[in-house]
């Protein structure tokens, strides 16, 4: 007979579940599609880097399956030798890879922004980090395009599990001179100290005003989706 403790855990877990379910309806919807329940699931997991460790009892996600096929034949990712650009590479072949996917990050919002969603995995030591990077696309005209706010959601697996999101808004479309805001979102939860630490040396790495840096306890699964604004956000209340 389940727990209590196992009754809240499998209860959290549909919850969660109904949030990334959610917001991928919500962001198919804004493209003009109505996806099946296999595709909604399919593109749930690709914006949530936790669905399959709550579906799978091991925690094994697509991203970790498909890091064990690349073991086999000694091409693990590990962070440590990863550029910035290759990690640029892996998240667009990752997402090519996916035919959905790959089509519904083509296609425009109806306001005409445009939302892409970018799933990779890496290894490191013994830990798993699945990752979704999700970017919010602003046409400046006819040839060029400006990321008016990217979302880097990680979930790191091992002897210890953490949340890490980071939420990075830019200027707006007329190019008003705005600094960029970094937000980032942590589970679990740290004491006050600890997240002013983490303030300071974030604003020193990513050159961005202090002021601009905020660092706090994340207590809602998509943040950034309704920080960014739009169509997402207000299509997941209706929902709910």
């Amino acid at each position: 007979m389940p727990t209590v403790a196992e009754n809240v855990s499998d209860l959290n877990a549909a919850a969660k579940n109904r949030e990334a379910l959610s917001l991928a309806a919500a962001a198919a919807e804004s493209k003009g599609l109505e996806l099946d329940p296999k595709g909604l699931e399919q593109f749930a997991e690709a914006i949530d880097p936790d669905w399959q460790k709550r579906q799978n009892p091991d925690g094994r996600g697509r991203q970790r399956k498909d890091s064990d096929e690349r073991e086999k034949g000694n091409t693990t990712p590990q962070s440590e030798h990863l550029s910035a650009s290759g990690i640029k590479e892996m998240a667009f072949e990752s997402a090519e890879k996916d035919p959905l996917l790959a089509i519904l990050n083509r296609l425009p919002g109806k306001n005409g922004q445009r939302w892409i969603v970018l799933p990779f995995g890496l290894s490191e030591d013994g830990r798993e980090f699945n990752v979704s990077l999700r970017i919010l696309l602003e046409t400046l005209d006819e040839l060029s395009n400006q990321a008016a706010c990217m979302t880097l959601d990680i979930a790191e697996s091992g002897e210890i599990e953490r949340r890490w999101l980071f939420v990075l808004n830019g200027p707006n479309r007329q190019g008003e001179a705005a600094a960029a805001r970094l937000t980032v979102y942590l589970q679990p939860e740290l004491p006050p100290t600890a997240l002013a630490s983490l303030t300071r040396e974030l604003s020193l790495l990513m050159a961005i005003p202090p002021e601009r840096v905020s660092v706090k306890n994340q207590t809602e699964s998509f943040p950034g989706e309704s920080g960014c604004m739009n169509d997402w956000s207000r299509t997941i209340n209706e929902a709910i």
